[in-house]
């Protein structure tokens, strides 16, 4: 199928779409796309369980919303580095992806783009990376990823983008990263010391609420504001250096008697602890 749509700016540029109405041949077991199509439709290949691998073709531009939802049985995509641009929930639901590879040019990964993609293991990202934002739910419930490397370049990490993700242990924040979003590391593996980039300015309600596995974090001078219940429910900390006064802090930040809060006596810290009787040590 053939359409002209406007895409990056003004330009116009004639396309060539793989629809629901075209993937017949392409919808079973192992197969490689070689015609040159430059975008995947909307849910293209949304709930076709019998696919189990696929190679997109070079010269991919965009990968629409849903395009691949539902294909539980899918175990590896093959994204080619021309993919500029993948829309919301785009593999939702792919229980069996194994590995995926992030393209260069993607500037955002759109909310619920790999949520409930129960097996994800590695996620791939090169170091020229464009990133700048990981949506909301975007790995939500991706149960089995350990480990992730993020492209510096990376501002924002949305709402709920890690929620439940139970295994993942070991995370390099960004270092020019600048929001951190409500519940975006509920309940995940996070383990040891936690050093949040001193360039984040604000970290949601909940942003790793019941990371059972942290021990210490050091909020850094940046940080203006922090919502409530940031880091309750993480049972094994012992220590949140916080040597600076914020501009708010939300209700109930950590279990009462299981952290101790390291400031600056007399500081709005210190107020705050007294306020909600945490236990403090001065620096």
């Amino acid at each position: 199928m053939e359409s002209r749509i406007e895409y990056l700016g003004d330009q116009k540029a004639r396309i060539k779409t793989l629809d629901k109405r075209n993937v017949k041949p392409y919808v079973q077991g192992k197969m490689k796309i070689k015609e040159d199509y430059q975008v995947i439709g909307p849910g293209a290949f949304e709930n076709k369980t019998s696919l189990k691998k696929l190679i997109l073709p070079e010269g991919l531009i965009k990968i629409d919303k849903s395009a691949f939802k539902g294909c539980a049985s899918l175990r590896m995509l093959g994204m080619p580095s021309t993919v500029k641009e993948i829309g919301e929930a785009v593999c939702m639901g792919c229980t069996n992806l194994l590995m995926i590879k992030i393209p260069s040019g993607l500037k955002e990964i759109p909310s619920r783009a790999f949520k409930n993609c129960l097996s994800l293991r590695q996620i791939e990202m090169s170091k020229d990376s464009q990133l700048k934002t990981i949506g909301e739910s975007a790995f939500e419930s991706c149960e089995h990823l350990e480990s992730i490397i993020l492209s510096s370049m990376i501002k924002r990490i949305e709402k709920r983008a890690f929620y439940r993700s139970k295994s993942l242990r070991h995370f390099q924040f960004p270092e020019n990263l600048k929001y951190i979003g409500k519940e975006a590391f509920y309940f995940s593996g996070l383990e040891g010391k936690l050093v949040i980039p001193d360039c984040v300015s604000e970290i949601g309600e909940g942003a790793f609420y019941r990371c059972k596995n942290l021990t210490e974090v050091d909020i850094p001078s940046s940080v203006k504001h922090m919502g409530k219940w940031v880091f309750h429910g993480c049972a094994k900390l012992k220590y949140i250096n916080i040597f600076h006064d914020l501009d708010s802090v939300g209700d109930w930040i950590i279990n009462k008697n299981d952290t101790i809060i390291r400031c600056q006596k007399g500081s709005m810290i210190d107020d705050y602890c007294r306020e909600y009787e945490f236990r403090t040590e001065y620096v």
